[in-house]
């Protein structure tokens, strides 16, 4: 990602948070339209940098309001009387209101995640915001009332509209005041009311995505670029609340309706229209092949080489998981990874071998082991390299984190499904693996054989087909005409012609 995408998708945020027509659509829209393709861990840390700017904007905004309301609700637990102060009762209101979204972030966080991967159904749910704001704009008071008329079941109502605009393309802001409107409050009262509601919601939503914060392994190369997506969304925010609180007071909600429709059917077309018959010849379509960093090598060569080449577009994701909820989504057409899925409705075409490769310290002197050594070394049983006709050296154990494909099947084809030594360091991913062997004297650990390099050495293991490991394409249905040609071509391939690190299918 570059400063100019990161300021650009911060104003895109920064304008749409609080604009009725939904942010998260935006987000998700204008990166697929434009062919921008971005590391899934990264984007997801980038998304809570920039909601942290339009919650520290919609803060400044509201600092007063939000400094009253604390205040007195504090001061009504103090002298137990909580609902003594308008100001306090507000507050209450204001929690109430946000526990819908809050339970539904927590026990359906999975169901949720998997429409960011789904540009077509975020533009159906678009056009669903489109007439929910006409639909409140019909059915809502032309007096309006206050804050005030803010009750329990108001306040639940209005958070239930909330918990529904975690899915990308219903508006949070669009939601809750069109639930405001319904409940007779006037426009500029429910805008109030609702960008109040964002604060709880949107503090709990950034705390609870701190401890995916920091996983991504070059987070801190990407600062600047986060920080440029976060001042932009800070500063378009806070004219983007300015704004919209002078219009609401004029002016109905049908124009951004009328916007969410455009914008919904912009993207339900442009997702899945056909080709328009012309006098000139229309380019071949495209197809997306989701890689994880281990087989992100073996598809951009073997796709280079291939008759359609320029057809395939490759989306990196950083997990197989994540690559897995891709796929099931829609997101990319077939997704290629070193593991067979176990998801029934998922079909899995094997493509090549390739092969788990134990390495070690350039400096050990251990050329050979068996399986059982292997198995040994790794559950902690022999720790001295002495114990395997090596010198004295204490052998330094490097694993993958848990869950991870290569810890799996590591566990499963070496340990025979135990677990490795506690006293192994835990590491999140192949080229930290391999740095580590070289940079620790003694050290062994195991990576896929196509991210090997010459700066460490490969240890030869007794039955080494023990540790080959097929490549698989999976996609939700049976592949079919150019997508089925190309899995068929990549079988048919030999040995020399496949990438380096990957054998032919037997």
């Amino acid at each position: 990602m570059s400063v100019f995408q990161a300021v650009f998708l911060g104003i895109v945020q920064g304008l749409t948070e609080f604009l009725p027509i939904s942010s998260s659509a935006h987000l998700v829209l204008l990166p697929h339209w434009l062919g921008w393709s971005f590391d899934s861990q990264l984007i997801l840390t980038f998304d809570v940098f920039v909601h942290m700017g339009t919650l520290l904007a919609v803060v400044v905004y509201f600092r007063r309001d939000i400094g009253a309301i604390t205040v007195a609700t504090w001061r009504g637990i103090w002298r137990r009387t909580p609902l003594a102060n308008k100001n306090a009762r507000l507050g209450y209101i204001i929690v109430l209101a946000t526990a819908p979204a809050a339970f539904a972030g927590m026990l359906l966080k999975d169901f949720f995640e998997k429409w960011f991967d789904n540009p077509r159904g975020v533009s159906a749910l678009l056009l669903a915001t489109a007439l929910l704001l006409l639909f409140s704009e019909h059915v809502g008071s032309r007096k309006g009332k206050g804050v005030g008329a803010v009750g329990f079941l108001q306040a639940m109502l209005i958070g239930c509209f909330q918990a529904l605009a975690i899915l990308p393309g219903i508006s949070r802001s669009g939601a809750t005041i069109a639930a405001g409107l319904m409940c007779g409050l006037e426009r500029s009262v429910a805008a109030r009311f609702s960008f109040l509601m964002a604060v709880p919601v949107m503090i709990g939503a950034g705390l609870f995505a701190l401890r995916d914060l920091f996983v991504h392994p070059l987070l801190w190369v990407h600062i600047p670029v986060m920080l440029s997506g976060f001042l932009a969304a800070v500063f378009v925010g806070l004219l983007s609340i300015t704004w919209l609180m002078k219009y609401l007071q004029r002016y109905s909600l049908g124009r951004f309706s009328w916007y969410c429709a455009l914008v919904g059917l912009s993207g339900l077309l442009m997702g899945c229209g056909g080709p328009i018959a012309t006098g000139t010849a229309m380019p071949s379509p495209e197809f997306h092949v989701g890689v994880t960093p281990a087989t992100q090598h073996f598809v951009k060569n073997i796709s280079a080489e291939s008759p359609i080449g320029g057809q395939i577009t490759v989306e990196p994701y950083s997990s197989n998981r994540r690559l897995l909820k891709a796929v099931q989504s829609g997101g990319v057409d077939i997704g290629v990874g070193l593991y067979r899925p176990e998801e029934d409705s998922l079909v899995a075409t094997p493509l090549a071998l390739t092969s788990l490769r134990i390495i070690v310290h350039p400096e050990v002197p251990i050329q050979s082991l068996s399986l059982e050594q292997l198995r040994s070394v790794f559950t902690g049983v022999i720790t001295d390299w002495h114990d395997l006709g090596g010198r004295p050296e204490m052998i330094k154990l490097a694993s993958r984190e848990t869950g991870t494909a290569a810890r799996l099947l590591f566990e499963a084809m070496v340990l025979g499904d135990t677990h490795p030594s506690p006293n192994s360091v835990l590491l999140a991913g192949d080229d930290l693996m391999v740095e580590y062997v070289v940079g620790e004297v003694g050290a062994i650990g195991y990576a896929w054989q196509a991210l090997v390099g010459s700066e460490v050495r490969i240890l030869s293991v007794s039955d080494e087909d023990n540790l080959l490991v097929p490549v698989y394409a999976f996609s939700f249905s049976e592949p079919s005409g150019g997508l089925r040609d190309w899995l068929a071509w990549i079988q048919s391939r030999e040995a020399k012609h496949l990438p380096n690190g990957f054998q032919a299918l037997p």
